[in-house]
């Protein structure tokens, strides 16, 4: 081993030059990582190195010198430039002038591996470390090792791959006369026209990225002229050096997190500082000093007198409604409590979170004559970004891609550059394009493509060659072809993980949840398992889907399909007449459907019907038995899993129907329950719970484990206080308590559905985010998973869409091997992953980034199609292409009922079960006028006799002037004023809206140039049968039992009443009177029922109340509904 220097200078932060020198200790077995290494044993096999490797079949490999690697990092990242060399001397040279952004964005490059791209430590590889001369420029000694590198290259693999050095900067001649003819120096432009000719995005993506530098090269130019003059109209400051950062930090001085934007009030940042501190929040771009939503930022404290309440109100921007309510759940809280928050300002950037984001040119920026435009990102957070564009007409009402390149402290909007466009802005495609972008879908999932590569390795399934089990597997496997196994999905479902089995024998009952084997078929670290990692999860959308696996595994030969055989992996339990497991088997086995069952079916049988639409007579009478054991058998399981805590929390799934004719929609339909939901849940539940115990048994240090720690006690004030104002007292001590509450909550507004829905949407509001984890991450006793109360638990059942569950089936198989005399199995050893804590931590860590991004998409989506409904909904005939929404009379009014789900400032949120829409209602406008229609302040009767008029518009007429008082969490009380009681008759002199009244509302669309079109509501009025339905009952007075109104002066009664019970104060005494007179007609019912009771049957002991969601709605809920930004 050789010794040497590397020296070198650096110029810091205070302007003054330090000089650095670095030994180096040269080494002759520095691998090649090429996968056509021809050594016996290769290179990269003789030490121990976590890389990928350079391919096999590349027709050459690209190295990119340091002109490429810094300024054109975004080409080298797509996807389809693989098998690059990275080298030390670049990477090196970014970390010493202070590149880290571009540093990590190669570091990845060369960590994905599809890419098949590698770091080459050639400053450490003896023989090709070059020194420099003495008045050597250190870009031409860089540039020599670059091309000793190549020629080292060629002369390892024997001449067997060319080699092309990528440079903006040097030429083929720069080379010398004594290289290999096969090592060719191309630029950016001359490489993408010989290999990338018909890739319009890559030199698309070139020549924006080229203007971008020109423009950087300018403002550089002029920068120290006119920085100092400029600093004081932006209000920006600089940065303090990174060592004062630091220093700060680490004595409390400075705060340091991720900066987020609130969705909802854009002037309005923040970071979650320590315990003490909390939450700090950053008013108005100037505080904000150029950081972005998602940049890691350094903060200073603001004096207390500047501190400040965050604010109640909901926004008046349009682009921001749809997010009004979707805040996380401290926020909302803060909302309604109006609680101080400390205040700062950003002094620094620790690391900036740019990305690329999806924008439209700012409207009218196209009859500019200039070249630099503003574009307005679809996400509010993100600030305006100049661009460069030669054609700003090309891109008019398009939805373009940008990416941010500096924010010069002398600029108000960052600098950025045009990437490519999507195509017409409030195309459903185009919309659906960006849906992905914005949340990380990668390209290649999102057309549908596999590499050749992957293909190849996929098993051959054709209706000429169909694929079978080959018999010596088949040897390996337990065979439960001659079970009776049956599958429950959706209707038309093509991927079917799952499938059950379940009989009596001897008084016994013998179990098995079987699930598709896709780790047979996908072999770790193959092309389709680094592809299916890389994806992580299927992405489901309102009308299309992006799958994780190819098609012909996802769709054929793993999906569980009736009457054909498919390999499973088991868990089979034998278990008593209670439920209670006597053993377990876990394996690898076969299995042949008797019948792909969809929920519908299933539910009929479960309720008695002898045969079902769709299922053959004589296959329903074997199923039947099958379906009603399962029920019973399920039922008493999850009771007992209820009994320790399991909750029941709300989701508003919908979905939608569409056309044919036309593919436009044409219903939104609230996902039903059916009981089936809950006993096929169960039971994956309990598969995903007993797997999760064996793997942690076998891999204590990285078992890929299921965790949802307990909420955070002060999300719980608005669920608390939501409650109280029923008359509810709801105990979150723990999650038994919580669940104990909430039942109890359940049975006694059993007439209120929609109360119910909504405090449990408020329950799992307060939820933290559950994530995966890699067992060695935390201790024994935080493995547990707070909504299910189970203490271990992990996903298994869907490896078809989910990449930790093929994870997780890797490692049980590992855990088998050899665990049982004569074992039967097809196992390898663990690899190096599956043993890992630390690289599967990494793994779970990219999975749950995944997982939220894709959820996150969906939700999108789902509000997408949901503004294109309300779009159809309210266009007249014949104007399909208006685009003015200020006039009501252009609209067509479409009218629903909704509960109010929020109070504000400013008005209040409603929520409409019908479609699963949460959109805002203001009473004051942005003047400072509170307004109410002239319907809403009607009294009932006139409001009824009103509505059956025909061509009735009291809601389009605005009495002005009122007066509002605001309860920030139960109620609005709006004072009408005189005139208007003179004017009009039959109004009443205030109106009170309470939370989770029931009003009715017209559904509306405000439409956006630059955004998403957004949902907001206007006012009808009460919706008085449901008060006089569910309101009187559930929200009024609980009077005890007995009370009477005596003699003839009830007011006198009512307050001796109210007097003795203090819950009664906050109720006027006309709600009293009907509350008591309520009670006395249900004590009336009782009488006349008389005192028979009932006799119960044994197992609805054990039958839960049906909730209005299923189980796994309530775990997809807990990341959909509130997704907690954890701090970093």
């Amino acid at each position: 081993m050789l010794r040497t220097e590397n020296v070198h200078f650096r110029k810091t932060n205070k302007n003054t030059v330090v000089k650095r020198v670095r030994e180096v200790y040269l080494r002759q077995d520095i691998p090649c990582l090429s996968s056509q290494c021809l050594l016996e044993p290769q290179c990269h096999q003789r030490v121990k190195v976590e890389s990928s490797l350079l391919s096999t079949d590349t027709p050459y490999f690209l190295i990119p010198d340091y002109s490429v690697a810094l300024r054109y990092v975004e080409l080298l990242e797509q996807e389809e430039l693989t098998n690059i060399i990275f080298t030390e001397t670049i990477l090196q040279r970014l970390q010493n002038e202070d590149k880290s952004r571009t540093y990590k964005s190669l570091r990845q490059v060369a960590k994905d591996p599809r890419r098949r791209s590698i770091v080459f430590s050639n400053e450490h590889c003896e023989g090709v470390s070059v020194a420099r001369e003495p008045s050597e420029t250190l870009e031409h000694r860089d540039w020599r090792a670059l091309v000793k590198v190549a020629q080292w290259y060629r002369r390892h693999l024997k001449q067997s791959v060319p080699v092309i050095l990528l440079s903006e900067q040097f030429t083929q001649q720069d080379c010398g006369t004594d290289v290999d003819a096969a090592v060719t120096v191309m630029s950016l432009k001359e490489y993408l026209d010989q290999y990338w000719p018909s890739s319009a995005v890559l030199h698309e993506l070139l020549g924006s990225l080229k203007e971008a530098i020109l423009e950087e090269d300018l403002i550089s130019q002029s920068q120290d002229s006119v920085v100092s003059k400029k600093t004081a109209s932006t209000g920006y400051q600089e940065y303090k050096p990174m060592s004062e950062l630091e220093a700060g930090v680490k004595s409390e001085r400075f705060f340091q997190g991720v900066m987020r934007v609130r969705a909802n009030h854009r002037d309005q940042a923040f970071i979650r500082g320590d315990s003490n501190i909390g939450e700090i929040v950053i008013v108005g771009p100037e505080n904000r000093n150029r950081a972005v939503h998602g940049d890691i930022v350094v903060v200073e404290l603001l004096n207390k007198a500047s501190w400040v309440a965050p604010s109640t109100h909901i926004s008046y921007n349009p682009e921001e409604i749809h997010t009004a309510g979707d805040d996380d759940e401290e926020v909302s809280n803060q909302h309604h409590l109006r609680e101080i928050k400390p205040t700062g300002r950003v002094v620094g950037i620790i690391s900036r979170n740019w990305q690329p984001y999806v924008a439209t040119l700012q409207e009218g920026s196209e009859k500019d004559s200039g070249s630099f435009h503003l574009v307005l990102p679809l996400n509010a957070v993100i600030p305006k970004i100049r661009i460069r564009h030669h054609d700003a007409k090309v891109l008019a009402n398009q939805r373009i891609v940008v990416r941010i390149d500096s924010w010069p402290i002398n600029s108000q909007y960052p600098n950025g550059h045009y990437v490519r466009s999507l195509g017409p802005a409030h195309n459903l495609d185009t919309e659906i394009s960006a849906i992905l972008i914005e949340h990380g879908i990668s390209v290649s999932q999102t057309t549908q493509g596999f590499s050749d590569g992957s293909l190849k390795e996929m098993p051959i399934n054709t209706p000429e060659k169909p694929w079978r089990p080959e018999p010596a597997e088949l040897t390996k496997r337990r065979d439960l072809r001659k079970h009776t196994v049956f599958s429950i999905d959706p209707p038309n479902c093509q991927d079917i993980d799952d499938a059950i089995s379940i009989r009596e024998i001897g008084g016994q009952i013998e179990f098995g949840v079987h699930i598709a084997d896709v780790s047979y078929f996908v072999k770790e670290n193959s092309l389709t398992d680094l592809e299916a990692r890389a994806r992580g999860t299927t992405v489901y959308l309102s009308d299309r889907r992006f799958d994780m696996l190819p098609k012909v595994l996802s769709e054929q030969i793993c999906s569980l399909r009736h009457h054909v055989d498919r390999y499973a992996m088991s868990v089979m339990w034998t278990l008593d007449s209670e439920a209670n497991v006597l053993s377990t088997w876990f394996g690898r086995s076969i299995i042949r459907s008797a019948c792909e069952m969809e929920y519908e079916q299933a539910q009929g049988l479960l309720n008695g019907k002898d045969v079902v639409p769709g299922v053959d007579a004589k296959l329903c009478k074997t199923l039947k038995p099958a379906v009603v054991l399962l029920a019973q058998t399920m039922r008493k399981v999850r009771a007992r899993r209820m009994a320790s805590g399991g909750l029941e929390l709300e989701s508003s799934e919908v979905k939608f129907k569409f056309k044919e004719e036309d593919g436009g929609i044409s219903d939104i339909l609230p996902k039903q329950p059916l009981e089936v939901h809950q006993i096929i849940e169960e039971a994956m539940v309990m598969a995903n719970s007993y797997v999760a115990k064996r793997i942690y048994d076998g891999f204590r240090e990285s078992a890929m484990l299921r965790h949802h720690p307990p909420p955070i006690e002060s999300h719980f004030k608005m669920l608390l206080r939501a409650a109280e104002s029923r008359g509810f007292t709801i105990d979150t001590s723990s999650n038994l308590a919580l669940a104990t509450s909430l039942r109890d909550c359940a049975n006694k507004s059993s007439d209120d559905i929609e109360f119910i829905k909504l405090l449990k949407t408020m329950a799992t509001m307060a939820m933290s985010e559950a994530s995966y984890i890699s067992s060695g991450s935390k201790p024994v006793n935080e493995y547990a998973h707070y909504g299910l109360a189970l203490e271990f638990y992990t996903h298994f059942t869907s490896p078809i869409r989910r990449y930790a569950d093929v994870v997780v089936h890797r490692q049980l198989m590992a855990c088998l091997l050899g665990t049982t005399p004569g074992e039967k199995t097809a196992s390898a050893p663990a690899s190096d992953l599956l043993k890992n804590g630390s690289k599967m931590e990494q793994v779970a860590d990219h999975l749950n980034y995944k997982n939220r991004e894709s959820k996150l998409a969906q939700k999108d989506s789902t509000e997408l199609f949901q503004t294109l409904y309300i779009l159809q909904k309210t266009r007249k005939p014949g104007q399909e292409n208006s685009v003015d929404d200020d006039d009501d009379d252009d609209e067509v009014p479409f009218t629903e009922t909704g509960i109010i789900s929020e109070i504000r400032e400013n008005g209040f949120f409603v929520f409409v079960p019908r479609f699963g829409i949460k959109g805002p209602v203001y009473l004051k406008e942005k003047s400072g006028d509170i307004s109410v229609p002239l319907s809403a302040l009607q009294e009932p009767a006139v409001a009824k006799a009103r509505s059956g008029a025909g061509n009735n518009k009291d809601h389009l007429t605005l009495i002005h002037r009122c007066q509002m008082d605001t309860d920030l969490m139960t109620q609005i009380s709006v004072k009408v004023p005189q005139e208007a009681l003179v004017a009009h008759q039959g109004l009443s002199k205030t109106l009170q809206l309470r939370l989770f009244d029931k009003v009715k509302v017209a559904l509306r669309l405000k439409k956006s140039h630059a955004h998403r079109h957004s949902i907001y509501m206007t006012l009808i009025g009460l919706d008085h049968e449901g008060i006089a339905s569910t309101s009187l009952r559930a929200t009024a007075p609980r009077v005890a039992p007995g009370r009477r109104l005596v003699g003839n002066n009830k007011q006198d009664e009512v307050k001796r009443i109210a007097e003795q019970d203090p819950a009664l104060a906050p109720f006027t005494e006309r709600e009293l009177i009907q509350g008591i007179q309520a009670g006395e007609g249900e004590d009336q019912k009782k009488k006349k029922k008389g005192g028979a009771k009932r006799v119960v049957d044994p197992e609805e002991l054990y039958h839960q109340t049906r909730p209005e969601a299923s189980l796994y709605s309530l775990i997809d809920a807990f990341d959909r509904f509130r997704i907690i930004e954890q701090s970093s």
